[in-house]
Order: C-alpha cells, then sequence, then structure tokens
C-alpha cells in the first residue's frame, strides 16, 4: 500500500503516513456511509452547547475555534445576528447518529 498524498510505501496496518501524516482511511470510521458526500450535522462528541459550531467546522474542513470566534464576533457586530444564525441552525441541522458498541455477547458469536 502507498500513501496517496506522498507515495511513501506503507505497511498494510498503518492508519497515517509516517513521511507526511496523511491518513490512510485503515482503522478510522466513516462518519456516514453511503454516497461517501460530506454531510451538515451536529457531532455528538465535540460539543460545547450544541455542537452546531463544530459541525460547521467539520463540514468546512476548518478549525472549530474559528468559527467559534466568527459566531462571537457575529453575535456582537453586528448585533444579535450571530446569535440568530446559531439558533436558526441549532434547530436546522439534524444529530449525527448515535453509534452503540456492539453487545459483548454478538463479538464472540457465543450466547449470554
Amino acid at each position: 500500500m502507498f500513501c496517496t498524498k506522498c507515495g511513501v510505501e506503507l505497511k498494510e496496518m498503518d492508519r497515517f503516513c509516517c513521511q507526511c501524516g496523511c491518513t490512510t482511511g485503515r482503522g478510522v470510521r466513516q462518519p456516514f456511509a453511503g454516497n461517501g458526500s460530506n454531510r451538515l450535522s451536529r457531532p455528538r462528541d465535540d460539543r460545547k452547547v450544541a455542537g452546531v459550531c463544530a459541525g460547521i467546522a467539520r463540514y468546512m474542513g476548518v478549525d472549530v475555534t474559528l468559527i467559534r470566534v466568527l459566531m462571537v464576533v457575529l453575535a456582537l457586530w453586528p448585533p444579535t445576528v450571530g446569535l440568530i444564525v446559531y439558533l436558526v441552525c441549532w434547530v436546522v441541522m439534524p444529530n449525527d447518529p448515535l453509534y452503540l458498541p456492539v453487545p459483548a455477547h454478538a463479538e464472540t458469536g457465543g450466547t449470554a
């Protein structure tokens, strides 16, 4: 297997390239199976209030801190625009699906 970014040969077990740090896709849970497109939704794990900023940052591929700072700036100037945008996004953006762990007896193939 070779890195798709820099072309370095990788072991089959590698999750990241040792040269450039690019992910290989191994061992990484894909958030949405299906069409493979990036969906705008609120994550369940990286939340401060409702997950709106984390969802927008993930969708745009930028740091969540940048989006949070922009939302605060929009909330202060022009007055309340950022707050209105945040509330609308909170209502409109869906939550990520809830991933439940596989029961222990189903992993081993035995009965409970």
